[in-house]
């Protein structure tokens, strides 16, 4: 049985009609009217039905968007041109627009502080995956060598009682659960509710669930862009496994062990709750056999092979109460009751900060409100209210924490697609609908909501119940297992129900999960047959702009028909070949429902109907994409497409339901967010790469500012002002160049924009760099030069450099840092570069450097406390008369890139340098000109360079550098012995 055929209904009204009435025969109504899980009547400002794109005049409203489909509609219409939102209108969608009122009078009454401290890491949501990422990065080390800076945003307290999830209530206490969801649906004229609820604090779900841990098939994330070797190379980075009696774990799957304990590393302690079959009494032994036979092998360890297939028992993730605890295998459930939760917050994260070192800062009680975007779509931080736990925004302190790397949003399946859609990420006519301005257009934010569902098949026996069985303890509590010494056995059974080959790789359909009890007096077995793979998708709908207005859930179960296909094959597999097995014929089998229900289909989907049943493993809200074919949010690395800077980590982007339940997969993403987000930012080699950018020409990657490439030759505008200046860089940019070098002093700011507008290059592919003179220094001076700059040049600076001059006029005044007794040069280039770091913030400056920075001056910026960014460039002169070898190599090992100016010896003694006799054999030798030579020999050495010259065909020479090389030869030629060095520019004595 497979899926239900997706197909463009491009029908007539009676075809449509027909159509309808075999879908209502199919569902039975299953999925019932939208009225009632639309929560309730629609208010506020909608911006209409549907767009006329919905396959023209074929489409059929009537069928695709009839209420009772609610608000994701008919899953006959479910298909890549089909969205509710597109096709049948945003007009039902819920609303509160007092809500909206209250936030904006909030809003206005309190904006957040500008600054409450920044980081290089935003981590929104300490849950499965938020803890594991934020533990990872904090772990690491930048490429300066220190500790990443990362906070760790919690809307939850630091700590609370761990609560294991009851099934058989609602979550009452406010510290620990969230206000649940609800999803509510009509089934055979019934209205049914079921109440969502999610863990909050330190830990999330993960400190309240039901501690079952399970990682899926690993070979089912392929599909999600992740490679099974990875995959498993995660899990065993997290996990602790220990070899214990009867277990003897497989290393392709585990860590491998030394002296019985694994190698020391961090990771959660797991407790494999898992019997050998002579541990097992005679009912499970039968059990074992008639699902062998059904062709569902018994296994001990359900991680030991690329698919969960197989019967057996589980891995739990608790641990034990000694310092050295380690897992180890426990024949039954009853055996590990007692064990402490062993959750990513309480085993990974926790150890973590209580190092001296990391620099990691956790804020609870933080509810994010909102992602703030810079120029071009990056995200720079996150506004957030922090205070008590009551939740109420109002009074609360509102704060904003910049981040200069990421925002990494971890808030959860329900959480996370609210957090993107008050950010600006989402579909542009739900964010119309909202008010809330758009960032980036991602129409699948909120949707593909998938879940596991189920239902429970009750089965007696003969066997007369142990003494004691299912009776109070001491404390007068129980468990679902009952307090007894006897044997209890806990059994999981993964299936593939929809093709023979049993064992294959990939996706299973259920879960069938053994429970015992008893009924009167007799063992009673309860087999809980879970959904894997449902058709079924739901989605969140934002209500209002205000953080504090939770998102509406809206989910139908089984409203595609193919899961009550899947279910009923499921159901009808235990009865014929499990429960007819002739190895529990002893046992006297008796199976509710009874075996004429599950003969006839038609009772058969009633009953699956009435009985069906949630387990709050829900994901898929912000999907990973996977081609054409299935659009998503995030890429496989976890960006969110159309930004910079912001990713999605936690079982939102779960495409479609692991196999097994969620937490495990959860802390797998943050895993693997972790790996690919330190790959990004903490391979310096990765970065230094000279790789080409900008058509024919090269670039190198600006150390430390991840995606700012700097093109290897520019033009230099000193000297250029006015019409000039407007000729010269605009032919310049015509001809393919891209790199344009500025200062304050040289007053042609208006000018370079101007050349800009008139070449017509787009911004996006230009690289500029400007510069701070001597006479602006100091913090306020800096950023009020900043200012100016970006105003008069009408965008920002790819690079800012604090402009130290060759020679500083004697008489020009000296900036307010330098006067005094206790004033100094160096205070003012620290004080200018907290302003240069401070623009970088706020989107004005993308990269930060230096300018005529000897040695001395480097050691003192890098080794300033105050500095938190790289140094990313510094601008100097260099050519075959002045090398500047220690220079040279201290920026090399610093990955300080260089910047040459003078290196064909400028206005001064340009002529003297390109008539030199060394400079013409080369160029003579090569077919070049002279300026080429000694541009190329700069180039060659990694270096960038920035001529300048009026004439056009000069210009056209000067970018024709990158495409030929000079012999080593060559090289050793143009060196200059050390009596004969020289400088151009000289050097200011107080320098």
């Amino acid at each position: 049985l497979g899926a239900m055929p997706r197909f463009r209904p491009a029908c007539s009204l009676a075809t449509a009609a027909a159509l309808a009435a075999l879908l209502a025969r199919e569902t039975g109504g299953a999925a019932g009217a939208a009225g009632a899980a639309g929560a309730g009547s629609a208010s506020g400002a909608t911006v209409g039905g549907p767009t006329e794109d919905c396959w023209g005049g074929d489409f059929n409203k009537e069928l695709c968007c009839a209420t009772r489909w609610g608000l994701v509609g008919n899953p006959v219409c479910w298909d890549a041109e089909y969205t509710y939102l597109r096709c049948c209108g945003l007009d039902a969608f819920p609303r509160r627009p007092a809500d909206d009122a209250a936030w904006d009078a909030e809003r206005r009454a309190r904006p957040p502080r500008d600054d409450d401290g920044e980081y290089d890491f935003v981590v929104v949501g300490a849950g499965s995956a938020g803890s594991v990422l934020a533990a990872r990065l904090a772990a690491a080390e930048a490429p300066d060598g220190q500790p990443w800076r990362v906070l760790l945003l919690e809307e939850g307290a630091e700590s609370a009682a761990e609560d294991p999830a009851d099934p058989d209530k609602l979550p009452m206490d406010p510290a620990l659960w969230r206000v649940p969801l609800n999803a509510t649906w009509q089934a055979g004229g019934e209205q049914r509710t079921w109440a969502y609820a999610s863990g909050r604090g330190l830990g999330g779900t993960s400190s309240i669930n039901s501690m079952i841990y399970m990682r899926g098939s690993v070979t089912e994330y392929e599909a999600f862009g992740w490679k099974p070797d990875d995959v498993i190379e995660a899990f065993k980075s997290l996990e602790a496994p220990m070899e214990v009696p009867g277990f003897v774990a497989d290393d392709r799957y585990h860590r491998p062990f030394k002296d019985g304990l694994t190698d020391g590393s961090e990771g959660y302690h797991l407790t494999l709750v898992s019997a050998l079959p002579e541990e097992l009494p005679p009912l499970f032994r039968a059990l074992l056999l008639a699902f062998g036979a059904a062709g569902v092998p018994p296994r001990l360890d359900p991680h030991a092979g690329p698919s969960m297939h197989g019967v057996g028992g589980v891995w739990r993730s608790m641990g034990c109460d000694h310092p050295r605890c380690q897992p180890s295998r426990v024949p039954r459930f009853r055996s590990a009751l007692g064990r402490p939760r062993a959750s990513p917050h309480v085993a990974i994260l926790t150890p973590l900060r209580q190092r001296p070192r990391q620099r990691l800062t956790v804020r609870t009680g933080a509810i994010a409100e909102r992602v703030t975007f810079g120029e071009g779509g990056r995200a720079t931080g996150v506004e957030v209210s922090i205070g008590g736990q009551d939740g109420e925004v109002a009074e609360r302190r509102r704060v904003f924490y910049r981040a200069t790397k990421e925002v990494i949003v971890a808030a959860g399946t329900f959480n996370s697609p609210k957090l993107l859609t008050l950010s600006g990420v989402a579909e542009p006519r739900e964010l119309e609908r909202l008010g809330i301005p758009l960032v980036a257009s991602s129409p699948e934010v909120g949707r593909n909501l998938h879940e596991h569902v189920g239902l429970s098949i009750v089965v007696g026996t003969s066997v007369k119940c142990p003494e004691g069985y299912h009776r109070a303890d001491e404390k007068g509590g129980t468990t679902h297992l009952g307090n007894t010494d006897e044997f209890i056995g806990q059994i999981y059974a993964f299936l593939n129900t929809t093709k023979e080959t049993p064992g294959a790789p990939g996706p299973l359909d259920a879960e069938v999960m053994l429970i015992e009890g008893c009924v009167e007096g007799f063992l009673s077995l309860t087999f809980t047959v879970m959904l894997l793979q449902s058709y079924t998708r739901g989605r969140i709908i934002v209500q209002s702009r205000n953080p504090s207005t939770p998102p509406h859930l809206e989910y139908h179960p089984l409203s595609h028909s193919a899961d009550i296909d899947l279910l009923a094959n499921v159901i009808r597999r235990l009865y014929t070949q499990v429960f007819s097995d002739r190895a529990l014929e002893p046992f006297e089998i008796t199976a509710s429902p009874p075996w004429d229900v599950v003969a006839d289909m038609a009772k058969l989907a009633r009953w699956i109907r009435s009985s069906i049943w949630y387990y709050s493993h829900p994901g898929g809200t912000c999907r990973v994409h996977r081609g054409d074919d299935l659009p998503g949010v995030v890429d496989s690395d976890f960006r969110v497409r159309g930004t910079k800077g912001l990713r999605v980590v936690d079982a939102s982007v779960l495409p479609v339901s692991p196999t097994g339940h969620t937490d495990g997969p959860s802390r797998l993403v943050g895993e693997l967010a972790a790996r690919a987000i330190l790959k990004e930012w903490g391979n310096p080699e990765e970065e230094e790469e000279v790789a080409p950018a900008h058509g024919d020409l090269s670039s190198m990657a600006l150390h430390g500012y991840r995606g700012v490439r700097m093109p290897l030759c520019g033009f230099g505008t000193n000297g250029y002002e006015g019409q000039r200046a407007i000729s010269s860089v605009s032919h310049f940019l015509r001809i393919g160049g891209r790199m344009l070098d500025t200062a304050l002093l040289y007053n042609n700011h208006r000018d370079v924009a101007a050349a800009i507008r008139t070449s017509g290059v787009p911004r996006a592919e230009l690289f500029i760099v400007t510069k701070i003179p001597p006479g602006d220094m100091g913090f306020d001076e800096a950023t009020a030069a900043i200012d100016r700059a970006v105003a008069e040049l009408g965008t920002h600076a790819d690079l800012v450099l604090i402009h130290w001059p060759s020679n500083f006029d004697p008489k020009a005044p000296l900036p307010a840092c330098a006067r005094g007794a206790a004033a100094s040069w160096q205070a003012c280039r620290l004080a200018t570069w907290r302003a240069m770091e401070a623009a970088h913030r706020s989107g004005k400056a993308r990269a930060l450097g230096v300018s005529n920075f000897g040695v001395r001056h480097l050691d003192d910026l890098l080794a300033a406390p105050e500095r938190s960014l790289p140094v990313a460039a510094n601008e100097v002169e260099l050519h075959p008369w002045w090398p500047q070898p220690a220079l040279v190599q201290y920026c090399r090992e610093r990955r300080i890139a260089l910047l040459a100016y003078g290196s064909t010896g400028g206005s001064l003694i340009g002529g003297a340098m390109l008539r030199a006799g060394q400079v013409q054999q080369v160029a003579a030798a090569r077919g070049r000109s002279p300026a080429q030579v000694l541009l190329r020999w700069a180039v060659q050495q990694g270096v960038a360079v920035i001529p300048s010259s009026s004439s056009e065909a000069h210009v056209v020479e000067n970018l024709d550098v990158l495409s030929w090389e000079l012999t080593e030869d060559d090289m050793n030629s143009l060196s200059v012995a050390k009596n004969e060095r020289m400088r151009v520019y000289m050097p200011d004595p107080e320098n």
